[in-house]
């Protein structure tokens, strides 16, 4: 009996065994429930149509359930068909036989859908921010999907489904301007949480080669953090574009090139109308090179050479941006404005900002007003550096700024800048340089109550041609204080130093309103200089008279050779107009190219001959001319000496550059045979006789400063305002 029974037991349990089995990997097949099915789901949704072949009744052996396999299934959405791998679901057989909503639970698991293939299907979505995306930027994609839906007794999705799935070889376009291809990633879905891995996508010549994206939605936010690991390799107007996509404008580069990688990690959190609340990121990264021309060439006096291009390489770089502006940011590498490359750090914390430059050889600051340049052959290393903020009103302030090299020093504190760059305010600002082997400058200007310039050296010699060029801006415009200036000794671009000097005066608005100035040379000779306002009108008077000329006119090409002589000049001006007289008594000219180039043609070799050795003695010359702001119209320019006389009248145009100029030239001996015939002054501008008369030459000078043409005519008869010039001139000079 009991074999019996255990027989009977191990019959029924293999029976079991091959019973599960059997449904668990080949399952019941049948199609008596296909109509209802079809039906169940007509009625729920008259959008989506079912067909399937038969269904297969499996169990699922780890959930301890029966499910239902559909063979062969098709499914369309708005008439629009949906490519389906297997589909399955739970299905209470009960609740089917009662014609009931029977289905459960769904899974679908799809082939490759082509998305514009669903537009439709799309555009039936909720109006709303997700449904605008997907139509108007995503151009093409193909994706498939895996979901489980748990639906209610009302065929309802339950809040609990779950989607994963694969898209590739999308291409989205953000507003017609950035194209992104070969998008491709994996995603999952469940419970108001998105997840993307293994992202990659490319945007002109920028590669996301890795990358993940997590999204999840609270009560109140929606919440994203992404972290992107991309690589660049992109030249012309796409790399223009790429740094547009982060707001740099690039309006000013050309040829534009570069090459690296970087990680970018961020989290964004959006309200309900999808408004940004928060928006950190964070960037670390490397550029192996970046390189581009300039459009617009920087080109500033404190530059030796305009920098045309720049190019950067072995750049590591990091980046924190929180709140909608950038909390750190720090950068080092090299960098080569136009021959060298020179290693350089900054970094950004808050609001302070340090940049530290290591020049090595040659660097590129010059500052012609105290005449510094590097040396081209001091292969010394130097260093800027200075720390800096952005005030509310975008006013730079620069906490200080330090350049050294080797001896040479320059340090500023406490100095601000308008945001238009521009002079409002500093501490003290100290300068130490050496040119061949002496401090050519050693002072400090302190700015207190008034500012101080003091010091033991200060090199002039580039300081008039500095002034005298034309700049429409004024760097001190807001700057309007009493100036006090203290060197013991001035260099001057002559071998006249200048010692002692001293100067005092008012600045207004970055204009001195007012000044004296009284300074030494060797030998008893002195220099005094005055500003002040003429009454009763905006115009100045500056007048300078100086016991030696050189120091004061040497760097214009006009008195080359000028040697000896005392000045004075004499000059009203306001903001547009001047007027102005300048006299040199008692002087000599050498050389002098173009004086000698004008007696050459005059063919007036023994003047020429003088020239080239003592050289020509004049008594005086008198410059009289004026201005405004295209031109200077010399009304006179007047020499008169023992061995020749010059008048002479023209203009230069101040844009160009173009000189035209026309005179009179006499020699010494037809102005001696004019004395000795005064009382008949008729005969000798018209001569008793035919073929009588005064000689003379007469000449035009006219072109740019380095392309000057000379042309000379002789002359019989002299003008009244020649003979009148001299005769004053003589008289004066028989007076003394």
């Amino acid at each position: 009996m009991k074999k019996a029974v255990f027989l009977i037991f191990s019959v029924l349990f293999i029976s079991l065994i091959i019973v599960l089995f059997y449904l668990s990997y080949f399952g019941y097949e049948t199609k008596k429930f296909n109509n209802i099915i079809i039906s169940q789901i007509k009625k729920n949704d008259q959008n989506l149509d079912l067909n399937f072949e038969k269904i297969s009744i499996l169990l699922d052996v780890k959930k301890i359930s029966i499910f239902t396999k559909f063979i062969n299934p098709q499914v369309s959405y708005l008439k629009k068909p949906i490519p389906l791998n297997t589909l399955r679901a739970d299905i209470n057989l009960l609740s089917l036989l009662q014609n009931k909503n029977s289905i459960k639970k769904v899974s679908i698991n799809t082939n490759y859908i082509d998305f514009n293939s669903i537009k439709p299907i799309i555009v039936r979505i909720k109006p709303g921010n997700f449904r605008k995306i997907l139509l108007n930027n995503v151009k093409r994609s193909k994706f498939k999907i895996y979901s489980e839906i748990e639906f209610d007794e009302s065929f309802k999705p339950k809040d609990n489904f779950n989607v994963s799935g694969l898209v590739k070889e999308t291409v989205i376009n953000i507003k017609n301007e950035y194209l992104i291809k070969d998008i491709n990633f994996n995603f999952f879905y469940e419970k108001q949480s998105l997840n993307l891995e293994d992202l990659s996508g490319k945007l002109d010549g920028l590669q996301i080669y890795e990358g993940k994206i997590d999204y999840n939605k609270d009560q109140e936010d929606h919440n994203i953090t992404a972290v992107l690991k991309n690589k660049i390799n992109s030249s012309g107007p796409n790399s223009k574009k790429i740094f547009s996509m982060i707001g740099f404008n690039t309006n000013n580069f050309s040829n534009l090139s570069l090459k690296g990688s970087f990680t970018k990690t961020f989290n964004l959190k959006l309200d309900k109308t999808l408004a940004i609340k928060k928006f950190d990121v964070n960037g670390t990264g490397s550029l192996t090179h970046l390189t581009t021309d300039l459009k617009e060439k920087i080109n500033n006096r404190l530059l030796k050479k305009k920098i045309e291009k720049v190019h950067l390489k072995d750049l590591n770089f990091n980046l924190d941006y929180k709140n909608q502006k950038i909390d750190k940011f720090s950068i080092f590498g090299q960098i080569k404005t136009n021959e060298e490359f020179h290693n350089f750090t900054y970094n950004k914390k808050n609001k302070i900002n340090k940049l530290n430059v290591i020049f090595t050889g040659k660097h590129p600051i010059k500052i012609p007003l105290i005449n510094y340049s590097s040396n081209s052959n001091d292969l010394k290393s130097s260093s800027l550096s200075c720390e800096f903020f952005i005030e509310k009103k975008d006013n730079l302030f620069f906490n200080k700024i330090y350049f050294s090299s080797d001896q040479d020093l320059f340090q500023i504190e406490n100095l601000k800048l308008s945001k238009d760059y521009y002079l409002l305010d500093f501490d003290k600002i100290y300068v130490k340089t050496k040119l061949n082997a002496e401090f050519n400058n050693d002072f400090t200007i302190e700015n207190k109550k008034k500012i101080k310039i003091k010091g033991t050296n200060f090199d002039a010699k580039l300081l008039a041609k500095e002034l005298s060029k034309a700049n429409k801006s004024n760097f001190l415009k807001n700057i309007s204080k009493n100036v006090e200036i203290d060197f013991d000794r001035v260099s001057t671009n002559t071998e006249f130093p200048l010692e002692k000097f001293r100067l005092i005066g008012f600045i207004n608005k970055g204009n001195f309103e007012k000044l004296s100035g009284k300074s030494e040379f060797t030998n008893g000779k002195y220099l005094d200089v005055s500003l002040k306002k003429e009454k009763n009108s905006n115009r100045k008077i500056l007048e300078i008279y100086s016991d030696i000329a050189r120091p004061i006119v040497n760097s214009y090409k006009f008195f080359d050779g000028l040697k000896d002589g005392n000045l004075l000049y004499v000059s009203k001006f306001d903001d547009k107009n001047s007027s102005a007289v300048l006299t040199v008594d008692n002087f000599k000219l050498i050389k002098a190219p173009a004086f000698a180039k004008l007696l050459s043609l005059a063919d007036l070799q023994g003047l020429t001959d003088t020239l080239k050795g003592e050289g020509i003695t004049f008594d005086t010359l008198i410059i009289k001319y004026e201005t405004d702001p295209t031109t200077m119209n010399i009304k006179e320019i007047f020499m008169i000496g023992p061995s020749i006389s010059i008048l002479m009248d023209g203009y230069v145009e101040r844009g160009s550059g173009l000189i035209s100029l026309r005179g009179t030239l006499v020699p010494a001996k037809t102005l001696n045979t004019l004395v000795s015939k005064i009382p008949v002054v008729g005969d000798i501008l018209i001569g008793k006789k035919a073929g009588e008369g005064l000689f003379g030459l007469s000449f035009k000078i006219k072109g740019l400063p380095d392309d000057l043409k000379t042309t000379v005519n002789p002359v019989k008869t002299l003008t009244p305002r020649f003979i009148t010039r001299a005769l004053e001139n003589i008289k004066k000079r028989n007076s003394k």
